[in-house]
């Protein structure tokens, strides 16, 4: 059985990552090694338009055949268990939730309506941001095929990751992956059971699970309610 191969991709624009981050990743090593993973980091320094970053990134993993890439932000922190659920589910595009810098209680999750909707246990998404975000080798190469092609200097790239003006509204490039995956008759997961942690001029911690829960909560009562006026 060959190993599986892992690349971490984590854009790096003024060269420095959180000394949480670097305890994150270390204990992902050893997570990968105890469970004979090749897990490689690869990073994009210096470039100030986020989704060419991206791109950059998205073309070394479609070019070396790894089996999963991985997008991880260098402000943020999570643990082996986090990293265990991103990696476990045998789905080809799946993130965990990001904790807003923010003292208001965010995620950068999107869904259809409201209510978060379960399938197999893990939230289908209509978005989920670029912070801990996996793709298959399936979804690498798909997306890769389904976008246009720009050079830069000698090397060939996809514009896999782009902003878009979309009904009057600007899109990020995250946002625009995940609907052109979708596009494609595919699905976006996000688990319930990971919630990374994003450093600032101070660090946030969230419980997505639980914030999942009283959200859908809160939805049946409030639809309830109105199902009981008519």
């Amino acid at each position: 059985n060959a190993m599986r191969k892992i690349m971490i991709g984590t854009p790096v624009y003024d060269g420095r990552v959180e000394l949480d981050f670097m305890q994150s990743l270390f204990q992902t090593m050893e997570l990968c090694m105890l469970n004979e993973i090749q897990m490689q980091l690869k990073t994009v320094i210096g470039c100030s338009l986020i989704h060419k970053a991206r791109n950059e990134l998205f073309r070394i993993a479609y070019e070396s055949g790894v089996d999963d890439l991985i997008f991880i932000d260098s402000d943020q922190s999570w643990t082996q268990k986090d990293f265990g659920n991103l990696i476990s589910p045998t789905v080809d595009v799946i993130g965990g939730a990001v904790i807003s810098k923010n003292d208001l209680v965010h995620y950068n999750v999107k869904t259809f309506t409201p209510k978060y909707d379960f399938f197999h246990g893990l939230i289908d998404a209509r978005a989920v941001g670029t912070g801990f975000l996996r793709f298959s080798k399936r979804a690498i190469k798909m997306l890769w095929d389904a976008s246009e092609e720009y050079k830069d200097g000698d090397k060939v790239y996809r514009h896999v990751f782009e902003t878009k003006v979309v009904d009057g509204q600007l899109l990020g490039e995250d946002v625009w992956c995940c609907q052109k995956w979708r596009d494609m008759g595919e699905k976006v997961y996000v688990h319930p059971d990971i919630s990374v942690a994003h450093i600032g001029k101070k660090r946030w911690d969230g419980n997505f699970k639980e914030y999942v829960r009283i959200a859908n909560e809160n939805w049946e009562k409030d639809n309830g309610k109105i199902q009981n006026n008519t």
